[in-house]
């Protein structure tokens, strides 16, 4: 897989989740399933971690408005690095949609141990994504 192929699939992937994440917050507030001290503090954990990944995203998407840099050449990644940059944020995303849905069947999780868990999944898998976003979209030489 080349570089510009990866950072699209990422960009994309990280956009759609972002947006679907929060509306299935905002859905579960609205059917009473999160009250709404419970909405307000499920938001103020999720949007700072997914934002600042997802401005990554939205910066890349930007940045290929000329088509010609989109479709300039690009290095072919090896296997390993295709697998952990696909891996951490595909878990990430993954482990916050459970969580919410989890949550919203009121059976499992009482609220303080979801606030919990929330915060442990971006302590951990925040990091890890973020360290594949940064490689993939930060700032490089002669940029």
């Amino acid at each position: 897989m080349t570089e510009t192929k990866l950072r699209t699939w990422l960009s994309i992937f990280f956009m759609v989740s972002h947006v679907c994440i929060l509306l299935l917050v905002v859905v579960l507030h609205l059917r009473r399933q999160l009250d709404d001290d419970e909405f307000t503090t499920t938001m103020g954990i999720m949007v700072p971690a997914l934002s600042g990944l997802t401005t990554l995203a939205v910066s890349f998407a930007i940045s290929m408005k000329d088509r010609k840099l989109f479709s300039a050449r690009s290095a072919r990644l090896s296997g390993i690095y295709v697998f952990a940059a696909l891996l951490f944020p595909t878990a990430f995303v993954l482990m916050l949609f459970g969580l919410v849905l989890v949550r919203a069947m009121d059976t499992v999780l009482s609220f303080e141990q979801f606030k919990i868990s929330l915060g442990a999944v971006e302590t951990v898998f925040a990091a890890y994504t973020g360290k594949v976003m940064a490689s993939l979209f930060g700032a490089r030489e002669g940029s």
